[in-house]
Protein backbone atom coordinates (compact mmCIF):
# COMPACT_ATOMS: atom_id res chain seq x y z
CA UNK A 1 0.00 0.00 0.00
CA UNK A 2 2.88 2.41 0.74
CA UNK A 3 4.42 1.76 -2.69
CA UNK A 4 1.08 2.26 -4.45
CA UNK A 5 0.37 5.49 -2.52
CA UNK A 6 3.84 6.86 -3.33
CA UNK A 7 3.43 6.08 -7.05
CA UNK A 8 0.03 7.80 -7.14
CA UNK A 9 1.49 10.83 -5.37
CA UNK A 10 4.37 10.93 -7.86
CA UNK A 11 1.94 10.86 -10.80
CA UNK A 12 -0.12 13.72 -9.32
CA UNK A 13 3.03 15.76 -8.67
CA UNK A 14 4.20 15.28 -12.28
CA UNK A 15 0.85 16.56 -13.57
CA UNK A 16 0.85 19.52 -11.18
CA UNK A 17 4.44 20.37 -12.24
CA UNK A 18 3.41 20.22 -15.90
CA UNK A 19 0.54 22.64 -15.25
CA UNK A 20 2.80 24.93 -13.20
CA UNK A 21 5.44 25.22 -15.95
CA UNK A 22 2.68 25.75 -18.58
CA UNK A 23 3.52 22.67 -20.65
CA UNK A 24 -0.12 22.45 -21.80
CA UNK A 25 0.38 25.42 -24.19
CA UNK A 26 3.42 23.63 -25.69
CA UNK A 27 1.79 20.19 -26.12
CA UNK A 28 -1.53 21.69 -27.25
CA UNK A 29 0.01 22.24 -30.70
CA UNK A 30 1.28 18.66 -31.06
CA UNK A 31 -0.66 16.51 -33.53
CA UNK A 32 0.15 13.31 -31.55
CA UNK A 33 -2.17 14.37 -28.70
CA UNK A 34 -4.67 16.77 -30.30
CA UNK A 35 -7.18 15.71 -32.98
CA UNK A 36 -10.30 17.43 -34.38
CA UNK A 37 -12.44 15.20 -32.15
CA UNK A 38 -10.50 15.41 -28.85
CA UNK A 39 -9.35 19.04 -29.02
CA UNK A 40 -10.24 21.18 -26.01
CA UNK A 41 -9.86 24.42 -28.00
CA UNK A 42 -12.75 23.35 -30.21
CA UNK A 43 -14.93 22.90 -27.10
CA UNK A 44 -14.03 26.43 -25.86
CA UNK A 45 -14.98 27.84 -29.27
CA UNK A 46 -18.29 25.91 -29.26
CA UNK A 47 -19.18 27.22 -25.77
CA UNK A 48 -18.36 30.76 -26.93
CA UNK A 49 -20.66 30.38 -29.96
CA UNK A 50 -23.47 28.93 -27.83
CA UNK A 51 -23.24 31.80 -25.32
CA UNK A 52 -23.74 34.29 -28.18
CA UNK A 53 -26.88 32.46 -29.41
CA UNK A 54 -25.37 30.77 -32.47
CA UNK A 55 -25.19 27.03 -33.07
CA UNK A 56 -21.99 25.39 -31.74
CA UNK A 57 -22.03 23.05 -34.74
CA UNK A 58 -22.19 25.93 -37.23
CA UNK A 59 -18.53 25.61 -38.12
CA UNK A 60 -16.54 22.47 -38.76
CA UNK A 61 -14.57 22.36 -35.50
CA UNK A 62 -16.66 20.97 -32.64
CA UNK A 63 -17.82 17.33 -32.92
CA UNK A 64 -18.61 16.16 -29.37
CA UNK A 65 -22.22 15.44 -28.27
CA UNK A 66 -24.25 18.26 -26.66
CA UNK A 67 -24.09 16.95 -23.07
CA UNK A 68 -20.38 17.87 -22.99
CA UNK A 69 -21.36 21.43 -23.91
CA UNK A 70 -23.73 21.51 -20.95
CA UNK A 71 -21.10 20.04 -18.58
CA UNK A 72 -18.36 22.47 -19.68
CA UNK A 73 -20.57 25.52 -20.25
CA UNK A 74 -18.49 27.47 -17.68
CA UNK A 75 -15.29 27.11 -19.79
CA UNK A 76 -13.71 30.13 -21.50
CA UNK A 77 -10.38 31.10 -23.10
CA UNK A 78 -8.71 31.64 -19.68
CA UNK A 79 -9.71 28.16 -18.45
CA UNK A 80 -6.29 26.62 -19.19
CA UNK A 81 -5.08 28.20 -15.95
CA UNK A 82 -8.22 27.12 -14.02
CA UNK A 83 -7.33 24.64 -11.26
CA UNK A 84 -10.86 23.28 -11.11
CA UNK A 85 -10.55 21.96 -14.67
CA UNK A 86 -7.08 20.62 -13.93
CA UNK A 87 -8.33 18.68 -10.89
CA UNK A 88 -11.13 17.11 -12.99
CA UNK A 89 -8.67 15.68 -15.53
CA UNK A 90 -6.22 14.55 -12.82
CA UNK A 91 -9.10 12.72 -11.08
CA UNK A 92 -10.08 11.00 -14.36
CA UNK A 93 -6.56 9.57 -14.72
CA UNK A 94 -6.46 8.60 -11.04
CA UNK A 95 -9.80 6.74 -11.26
CA UNK A 96 -8.56 4.89 -14.38
CA UNK A 97 -5.42 3.86 -12.47
CA UNK A 98 -7.45 2.56 -9.50
CA UNK A 99 -9.87 0.70 -11.78
CA UNK A 100 -6.98 -1.06 -13.53
CA UNK A 101 -5.58 -2.04 -10.13
CA UNK A 102 -8.93 -3.51 -8.97
CA UNK A 103 -9.63 -5.33 -12.26
CA UNK A 104 -6.21 -7.02 -12.31
CA UNK A 105 -6.47 -7.94 -8.64
CA UNK A 106 -9.83 -9.65 -9.18
CA UNK A 107 -8.54 -11.54 -12.24
CA UNK A 108 -5.64 -12.87 -10.19
CA UNK A 109 -8.03 -14.11 -7.47
CA UNK A 110 -9.62 -16.41 -10.06
CA UNK A 111 -6.30 -18.19 -10.74
CA UNK A 112 -5.98 -21.75 -9.44
CA UNK A 113 -2.19 -21.80 -9.02
CA UNK A 114 -1.63 -20.50 -5.45
CA UNK A 115 2.15 -20.00 -5.76
CA UNK A 116 1.77 -17.82 -8.87
CA UNK A 117 -1.12 -15.98 -7.27
CA UNK A 118 0.91 -14.95 -4.23
CA UNK A 119 3.82 -13.74 -6.39
CA UNK A 120 1.73 -11.80 -8.90
CA UNK A 121 -0.66 -10.21 -6.39
CA UNK A 122 2.18 -8.10 -5.02
CA UNK A 123 3.74 -7.04 -8.33
CA UNK A 124 1.32 -7.12 -11.29
CA UNK A 125 -1.58 -4.83 -10.21
CA UNK A 126 0.78 -2.11 -8.95
CA UNK A 127 3.05 -2.44 -12.01
CA UNK A 128 0.32 -2.13 -14.65
CA UNK A 129 -1.58 0.67 -12.88
CA UNK A 130 1.68 2.63 -12.45
CA UNK A 131 2.59 2.03 -16.13
CA UNK A 132 -0.68 3.73 -17.07
CA UNK A 133 -0.58 6.52 -14.47
CA UNK A 134 3.13 7.40 -14.81
CA UNK A 135 3.26 7.06 -18.59
CA UNK A 136 4.36 10.29 -20.34
CA UNK A 137 1.60 9.87 -22.96
CA UNK A 138 -1.19 9.78 -20.34
CA UNK A 139 0.40 12.72 -18.49
CA UNK A 140 0.50 14.82 -21.69
CA UNK A 141 -3.11 13.90 -22.51
CA UNK A 142 -4.04 15.19 -19.05
CA UNK A 143 -2.06 18.41 -19.60
CA UNK A 144 -3.73 18.96 -22.99
CA UNK A 145 -7.25 18.26 -21.56
CA UNK A 146 -7.81 15.45 -24.06
CA UNK A 147 -11.53 14.60 -24.27
CA UNK A 148 -10.67 11.00 -25.17
CA UNK A 149 -9.91 10.40 -21.47
CA UNK A 150 -13.67 10.21 -20.85
CA UNK A 151 -14.11 7.24 -23.20
CA UNK A 152 -11.22 5.38 -21.57
CA UNK A 153 -12.75 6.01 -18.15
CA UNK A 154 -16.17 4.74 -19.27
CA UNK A 155 -14.72 1.56 -20.82
CA UNK A 156 -12.78 0.70 -17.64
CA UNK A 157 -15.84 1.40 -15.48
CA UNK A 158 -17.99 -0.87 -17.64
CA UNK A 159 -15.40 -3.69 -17.36
CA UNK A 160 -15.31 -3.24 -13.57
CA UNK A 161 -19.11 -3.39 -13.24
CA UNK A 162 -19.25 -6.40 -15.56
CA UNK A 163 -16.65 -8.13 -13.36
CA UNK A 164 -18.99 -7.60 -10.40
CA UNK A 165 -21.89 -9.05 -12.50
CA UNK A 166 -23.79 -5.73 -12.53
CA UNK A 167 -25.42 -5.70 -15.95
CA UNK A 168 -27.42 -2.49 -15.46
CA UNK A 169 -24.48 -0.25 -14.53
CA UNK A 170 -22.09 -1.82 -17.04
CA UNK A 171 -24.51 -1.22 -19.93
CA UNK A 172 -25.19 2.33 -18.72
CA UNK A 173 -21.48 3.25 -18.57
CA UNK A 174 -20.83 1.56 -21.92
CA UNK A 175 -23.68 3.58 -23.45
CA UNK A 176 -21.87 6.72 -22.22
CA UNK A 177 -18.73 5.55 -24.04
CA UNK A 178 -20.78 4.84 -27.18
CA UNK A 179 -22.46 8.24 -26.79
CA UNK A 180 -19.13 10.08 -26.98
CA UNK A 181 -17.72 7.84 -29.75
CA UNK A 182 -19.73 5.36 -31.81
CA UNK A 183 -17.15 2.54 -31.99
CA UNK A 184 -17.33 1.39 -28.30
CA UNK A 185 -20.86 0.14 -29.07
CA UNK A 186 -19.19 -3.03 -30.44
CA UNK A 187 -18.09 -3.89 -26.88
CA UNK A 188 -21.65 -4.75 -25.85
CA UNK A 189 -21.33 -8.38 -27.04
CA UNK A 190 -18.20 -9.29 -25.00
CA UNK A 191 -19.53 -7.21 -22.07
CA UNK A 192 -22.75 -9.24 -21.84
CA UNK A 193 -20.75 -12.48 -22.17
CA UNK A 194 -18.53 -11.37 -19.30
CA UNK A 195 -21.54 -10.47 -17.12
CA UNK A 196 -23.14 -13.88 -17.74
CA UNK A 197 -19.90 -15.70 -16.89
CA UNK A 198 -19.35 -13.73 -13.68
CA UNK A 199 -22.95 -14.34 -12.59
CA UNK A 200 -22.60 -18.07 -13.12
CA UNK A 201 -19.35 -18.12 -11.14
CA UNK A 202 -20.91 -16.19 -8.27
CA UNK A 203 -23.87 -18.57 -8.27
CA UNK A 204 -21.54 -21.60 -8.24
CA UNK A 205 -19.47 -20.20 -5.36
CA UNK A 206 -22.63 -19.65 -3.31
CA UNK A 207 -23.79 -23.18 -4.08
CA UNK A 208 -20.42 -24.62 -3.03
CA UNK A 209 -20.62 -22.84 0.34
CA UNK A 210 -24.12 -24.16 0.93
CA UNK A 211 -23.12 -27.66 -0.19
CA UNK A 212 -20.22 -27.82 2.26
CA UNK A 213 -22.55 -26.94 5.10
CA UNK A 214 -25.13 -29.47 4.00
CA UNK A 215 -22.58 -32.26 3.53
CA UNK A 216 -21.67 -32.21 7.22
CA UNK A 217 -25.31 -32.70 8.14
CA UNK A 218 -25.90 -35.35 5.50
CA UNK A 219 -22.94 -37.50 6.54
CA UNK A 220 -24.57 -38.31 9.85
CA UNK A 221 -27.87 -39.06 8.19
CA UNK A 222 -26.24 -41.25 5.53
CA UNK A 223 -24.61 -43.50 8.12
CA UNK A 224 -28.03 -44.24 9.62
CA UNK A 225 -29.70 -44.77 6.26
CA UNK A 226 -27.01 -46.97 4.68
CA UNK A 227 -28.47 -50.12 6.22
CA UNK A 228 -31.94 -49.29 4.92
CA UNK A 229 -30.73 -48.42 1.40
CA UNK A 230 -29.16 -51.85 0.92
CA UNK A 231 -32.61 -53.42 0.87
CA UNK A 232 -33.79 -51.24 -2.01
CA UNK A 233 -34.49 -53.14 -5.24
CA UNK A 234 -32.85 -52.69 -8.65
CA UNK A 235 -36.07 -51.46 -10.24
CA UNK A 236 -36.17 -48.45 -7.99
CA UNK A 237 -32.62 -47.54 -9.01
CA UNK A 238 -33.56 -47.61 -12.68
CA UNK A 239 -36.52 -45.34 -12.03
CA UNK A 240 -34.30 -42.88 -10.21
CA UNK A 241 -31.81 -42.82 -13.09
CA UNK A 242 -34.58 -41.99 -15.52
CA UNK A 243 -35.84 -39.18 -13.27
CA UNK A 244 -32.36 -37.70 -12.91
CA UNK A 245 -31.92 -37.68 -16.70
CA UNK A 246 -35.24 -35.90 -17.12
CA UNK A 247 -34.34 -33.36 -14.43
CA UNK A 248 -30.96 -32.68 -16.05
CA UNK A 249 -32.61 -32.02 -19.40
CA UNK A 250 -35.07 -29.63 -17.75
CA UNK A 251 -32.27 -27.79 -15.97
CA UNK A 252 -30.37 -27.37 -19.26
CA UNK A 253 -33.44 -25.94 -20.95
CA UNK A 254 -34.03 -23.55 -18.04
CA UNK A 255 -30.38 -22.40 -18.11
CA UNK A 256 -30.55 -21.77 -21.86
CA UNK A 257 -33.74 -19.74 -21.46
CA UNK A 258 -32.10 -17.70 -18.67
CA UNK A 259 -29.07 -16.96 -20.88
CA UNK A 260 -31.34 -15.80 -23.73
CA UNK A 261 -33.20 -13.54 -21.32
CA UNK A 262 -29.94 -12.04 -20.07
CA UNK A 263 -28.84 -11.38 -23.65
CA UNK A 264 -32.14 -9.69 -24.49
CA UNK A 265 -32.14 -7.70 -21.24
CA UNK A 266 -28.53 -6.52 -21.75
CA UNK A 267 -29.07 -5.40 -25.35
CA UNK A 268 -32.36 -3.71 -24.43
CA UNK A 269 -30.72 -1.83 -21.54
CA UNK A 270 -27.77 -0.67 -23.66
CA UNK A 271 -29.92 0.73 -26.47
CA UNK A 272 -32.39 2.18 -23.96
CA UNK A 273 -29.64 4.15 -22.15
CA UNK A 274 -28.18 5.28 -25.46
CA UNK A 275 -31.57 6.47 -26.77
CA UNK A 276 -32.23 8.26 -23.48
CA UNK A 277 -28.91 10.10 -23.74
CA UNK A 278 -29.73 11.14 -27.32
CA UNK A 279 -33.13 12.48 -26.25
CA UNK A 280 -31.49 14.42 -23.39
CA UNK A 281 -28.97 15.88 -25.81
CA UNK A 282 -31.79 16.88 -28.15
CA UNK A 283 -33.44 18.70 -25.25
CA UNK A 284 -30.19 20.46 -24.37
CA UNK A 285 -29.16 21.35 -27.90
CA UNK A 286 -31.22 24.06 -29.50
CA UNK A 287 -29.99 27.02 -31.48
CA UNK A 288 -32.77 29.32 -30.20
CA UNK A 289 -33.54 28.03 -26.66
CA UNK A 290 -30.61 27.29 -24.32
CA UNK A 291 -32.52 26.73 -21.09
CA UNK A 292 -34.37 23.45 -20.49
CA UNK A 293 -36.99 25.03 -18.21
CA UNK A 294 -38.16 27.44 -20.92
CA UNK A 295 -38.24 24.52 -23.38
CA UNK A 296 -40.49 22.40 -21.12
CA UNK A 297 -42.85 25.36 -20.44
CA UNK A 298 -43.29 25.91 -24.17
CA UNK A 299 -46.94 25.09 -25.22
CA UNK A 300 -45.76 23.86 -28.65
CA UNK A 301 -43.13 21.63 -27.05
CA UNK A 302 -43.72 18.43 -29.05
CA UNK A 303 -44.09 20.27 -32.35
CA UNK A 304 -40.85 22.12 -31.71
CA UNK A 305 -39.07 18.96 -30.56
CA UNK A 306 -40.02 16.86 -33.57
CA UNK A 307 -39.85 19.59 -36.19
CA UNK A 308 -37.68 18.96 -39.21
CA UNK A 309 -35.34 21.88 -38.48
CA UNK A 310 -34.43 20.72 -34.94
CA UNK A 311 -34.76 16.93 -35.14
CA UNK A 312 -31.39 15.51 -33.98
CA UNK A 313 -29.33 17.78 -36.24
CA UNK A 314 -26.28 17.32 -33.99
CA UNK A 315 -25.94 13.69 -35.17
CA UNK A 316 -24.64 14.90 -38.52
CA UNK A 317 -21.83 16.82 -36.82
CA UNK A 318 -20.94 14.09 -34.27
CA UNK A 319 -21.55 10.48 -35.35
CA UNK A 320 -21.68 11.11 -39.08
CA UNK A 321 -18.42 13.08 -38.79
CA UNK A 322 -16.70 10.11 -37.10
CA UNK A 323 -18.09 7.49 -39.46
CA UNK A 324 -17.65 9.46 -42.69
CA UNK A 325 -14.18 10.85 -41.71
CA UNK A 326 -14.80 14.29 -43.19
CA UNK A 327 -11.85 16.08 -41.52
CA UNK A 328 -8.56 14.87 -43.03
CA UNK A 329 -6.04 16.68 -40.85
CA UNK A 330 -2.85 14.59 -40.38
CA UNK A 331 -2.71 12.37 -37.28
CA UNK A 332 -1.17 9.09 -36.10
CA UNK A 333 -3.83 7.05 -37.94
CA UNK A 334 -3.93 5.89 -41.53
CA UNK A 335 -7.33 6.99 -42.82
CA UNK A 336 -6.42 10.62 -43.54
CA UNK A 337 -3.79 9.61 -46.12
CA UNK A 338 -5.84 6.84 -47.73
CA UNK A 339 -8.86 9.10 -48.22
CA UNK A 340 -6.81 11.97 -49.65
CA UNK A 341 -5.24 9.66 -52.25
CA UNK A 342 -8.50 8.01 -53.38
CA UNK A 343 -10.83 9.31 -56.06
CA UNK A 344 -14.13 10.92 -54.99
CA UNK A 345 -16.12 8.17 -56.73
CA UNK A 346 -14.59 5.42 -54.56
CA UNK A 347 -14.52 7.41 -51.29
CA UNK A 348 -17.78 6.09 -49.78
CA UNK A 349 -16.86 2.51 -50.61
CA UNK A 350 -13.45 2.89 -48.93
CA UNK A 351 -14.98 4.55 -45.85
CA UNK A 352 -17.52 1.72 -45.54
CA UNK A 353 -14.82 -0.97 -45.76
CA UNK A 354 -12.54 0.80 -43.26
CA UNK A 355 -15.32 1.25 -40.70
CA UNK A 356 -16.65 -2.28 -41.24
CA UNK A 357 -13.32 -4.01 -40.40
CA UNK A 358 -14.05 -4.02 -36.64
CA UNK A 359 -17.53 -5.48 -37.18
CA UNK A 360 -16.19 -8.28 -39.40
CA UNK A 361 -13.37 -9.07 -36.99
CA UNK A 362 -15.70 -9.27 -34.00
CA UNK A 363 -17.62 -12.31 -35.36
CA UNK A 364 -14.75 -14.87 -35.53
CA UNK A 365 -13.22 -13.54 -32.30
CA UNK A 366 -16.46 -14.07 -30.35
CA UNK A 367 -16.86 -17.57 -31.80
CA UNK A 368 -13.32 -18.49 -30.72
CA UNK A 369 -12.99 -16.68 -27.38
CA UNK A 370 -16.60 -16.71 -26.12
CA UNK A 371 -15.52 -18.72 -23.04
CA UNK A 372 -12.80 -16.10 -22.29
CA UNK A 373 -14.79 -12.83 -22.34
CA UNK A 374 -12.21 -10.67 -20.53
CA UNK A 375 -9.60 -11.43 -23.17
CA UNK A 376 -12.25 -10.83 -25.85
CA UNK A 377 -12.92 -7.40 -24.33
CA UNK A 378 -9.20 -6.60 -24.41
CA UNK A 379 -8.88 -7.64 -28.08
CA UNK A 380 -11.95 -5.71 -29.25
CA UNK A 381 -10.96 -2.52 -27.40
CA UNK A 382 -7.42 -2.73 -28.76
CA UNK A 383 -8.66 -3.28 -32.33
CA UNK A 384 -11.05 -0.32 -31.98
CA UNK A 385 -8.25 1.94 -30.69
CA UNK A 386 -5.82 0.85 -33.45
CA UNK A 387 -8.35 1.32 -36.26
CA UNK A 388 -9.69 4.68 -35.05
CA UNK A 389 -10.16 7.53 -37.49
CA UNK A 390 -8.58 10.02 -35.05
CA UNK A 391 -6.18 8.19 -32.68
CA UNK A 392 -3.72 9.72 -30.21
CA UNK A 393 -0.60 8.52 -28.41
CA UNK A 394 -2.60 8.39 -25.16
CA UNK A 395 -4.45 5.34 -26.56
CA UNK A 396 -1.22 3.32 -26.67
CA UNK A 397 -0.66 2.80 -22.86
CA UNK A 398 -4.38 2.06 -22.46
CA UNK A 399 -4.11 -0.65 -25.14
CA UNK A 400 -0.96 -2.10 -23.55
CA UNK A 401 -2.48 -2.29 -20.04
CA UNK A 402 -5.59 -4.08 -21.31
CA UNK A 403 -3.59 -6.73 -23.16
CA UNK A 404 -1.22 -7.39 -20.23
CA UNK A 405 -4.01 -7.91 -17.67
CA UNK A 406 -3.77 -11.73 -17.86
CA UNK A 407 -0.31 -13.01 -16.81
CA UNK A 408 -0.68 -16.40 -18.53
CA UNK A 409 -0.46 -14.77 -21.95
CA UNK A 410 2.89 -13.10 -21.24
CA UNK A 411 4.65 -16.45 -20.80
CA UNK A 412 4.09 -17.48 -24.44
CA UNK A 413 4.78 -14.13 -26.13
CA UNK A 414 7.76 -13.75 -28.47
CA UNK A 415 9.91 -10.87 -29.78
CA UNK A 416 9.50 -8.72 -26.64
CA UNK A 417 12.74 -6.76 -27.10
CA UNK A 418 11.97 -6.27 -30.81
CA UNK A 419 8.58 -4.71 -30.01
CA UNK A 420 9.99 -2.45 -27.26
CA UNK A 421 12.82 -1.14 -29.46
CA UNK A 422 10.52 -0.79 -32.46
CA UNK A 423 7.99 1.34 -30.56
CA UNK A 424 10.78 3.54 -29.18
CA UNK A 425 12.12 4.24 -32.68
CA UNK A 426 8.71 4.79 -34.31
CA UNK A 427 7.34 7.10 -31.59
CA UNK A 428 10.58 9.07 -31.60
CA UNK A 429 10.34 9.69 -35.36
CA UNK A 430 6.70 10.86 -35.45
CA UNK A 431 7.25 14.52 -34.53
CA UNK A 432 10.47 15.02 -36.65
CA UNK A 433 8.77 13.70 -39.79
CA UNK A 434 5.74 15.93 -39.14
CA UNK A 435 8.07 18.93 -38.77
CA UNK A 436 9.95 18.05 -41.99
CA UNK A 437 6.69 17.99 -43.94
CA UNK A 438 4.48 20.71 -42.39
CA UNK A 439 6.86 23.28 -40.84
CA UNK A 440 10.07 23.02 -42.89
CA UNK A 441 8.44 21.99 -46.18
CA UNK A 442 11.40 19.83 -47.18
CA UNK A 443 9.44 16.55 -47.17
CA UNK A 444 6.01 15.31 -48.21
CA UNK A 445 3.03 13.38 -46.78
CA UNK A 446 4.71 10.01 -47.40
CA UNK A 447 7.16 10.70 -44.56
CA UNK A 448 4.42 10.93 -41.93
CA UNK A 449 2.29 8.21 -43.48
CA UNK A 450 5.22 5.76 -43.57
CA UNK A 451 6.05 6.22 -39.88
CA UNK A 452 2.38 6.12 -38.81
CA UNK A 453 1.92 2.96 -40.89
CA UNK A 454 4.86 1.31 -39.14
CA UNK A 455 3.44 2.37 -35.73
CA UNK A 456 0.00 0.86 -36.41
CA UNK A 457 1.62 -2.22 -37.97
CA UNK A 458 3.65 -2.76 -34.76
CA UNK A 459 0.45 -2.46 -32.70
CA UNK A 460 -1.28 -5.06 -34.90
CA UNK A 461 1.72 -7.41 -34.54
CA UNK A 462 1.48 -7.15 -30.73
CA UNK A 463 -2.25 -7.93 -30.92
CA UNK A 464 -1.61 -10.95 -33.16
CA UNK A 465 1.07 -12.22 -30.79
CA UNK A 466 -1.31 -11.97 -27.83
CA UNK A 467 -3.98 -13.90 -29.78
CA UNK A 468 -1.40 -16.59 -30.58
CA UNK A 469 -0.40 -16.92 -26.91
CA UNK A 470 -4.08 -17.10 -25.92
CA UNK A 471 -4.62 -19.94 -28.40
CA UNK A 472 -1.67 -21.84 -26.85
CA UNK A 473 -3.12 -21.38 -23.33
CA UNK A 474 -6.55 -22.61 -24.47
CA UNK A 475 -5.13 -25.74 -26.13
CA UNK A 476 -3.05 -26.54 -23.02
CA UNK A 477 -6.11 -26.23 -20.80
CA UNK A 478 -8.10 -28.55 -23.09
CA UNK A 479 -5.32 -31.14 -23.05
CA UNK A 480 -5.23 -31.07 -19.24
CA UNK A 481 -9.00 -31.60 -19.06
CA UNK A 482 -8.75 -34.56 -21.44
CA UNK A 483 -6.03 -36.14 -19.32
CA UNK A 484 -8.15 -35.79 -16.19
CA UNK A 485 -11.29 -37.18 -17.79
CA UNK A 486 -9.58 -40.07 -19.58
CA UNK A 487 -9.42 -43.33 -17.60
CA UNK A 488 -6.13 -45.29 -17.34
CA UNK A 489 -5.91 -48.18 -19.75
CA UNK A 490 -4.68 -51.50 -18.37
CA UNK A 491 -3.75 -54.50 -20.55
CA UNK A 492 -5.75 -57.47 -19.28
CA UNK A 493 -3.93 -60.79 -19.44
CA UNK A 494 -5.72 -64.10 -18.78
CA UNK A 495 -4.67 -65.98 -15.66
CA UNK A 496 -2.88 -69.04 -16.95
CA UNK A 497 -1.26 -71.60 -14.74
CA UNK A 498 2.24 -72.40 -15.75
CA UNK A 499 2.81 -76.19 -15.75
CA UNK A 500 6.23 -77.61 -15.35
CA UNK A 501 7.52 -80.60 -17.27
CA UNK A 502 7.36 -82.76 -14.17
CA UNK A 503 3.58 -82.21 -13.83
CA UNK A 504 3.15 -83.29 -17.42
Amino acid sequence: MILQFSLILLGILLRVAGYHFDLSSFYNQKFEYVTPFTSFDNLIEAVHLMSHGTSPYGGSHFHLPPIYLWLFRWVDQDSYSNWGLRIIFILIDLICCLLLFLIIKQTLLQQKNKVLKQKLERILPVAISSIYFLNPFTITSCLVYCMGNFTRLFILLSIYFAMNANLVLSTFVLSLAAYTEVTPALLIIPMILYCIKQRSQLFKSKLNINKNQEKEKEQKQKEEKEEKQKKVKKNQKQKKEKKTKQNNNKEKQQNNSKIYLQWFFGLFLFFFWWALLLILSQLMFNSNITNIKTLTNDPNFFQHFFSNSHYFTFLKHTYYFLLNITDLTPNIGLYWYLLTETFVVFRQFLVFTLQFINVIGLIPLTLRFHSYPLFLLAITTSSITILKAYPTLADFPFLFCLLVMQPKLLENTRYRTFFIRGFQVVIGLLSPFYKIWIQDGTGNANYLFGISLSFSFAEILVLMEMIRSAMIVITNEKDKKKEKNSKPYYISTPNKKLHSKKDK
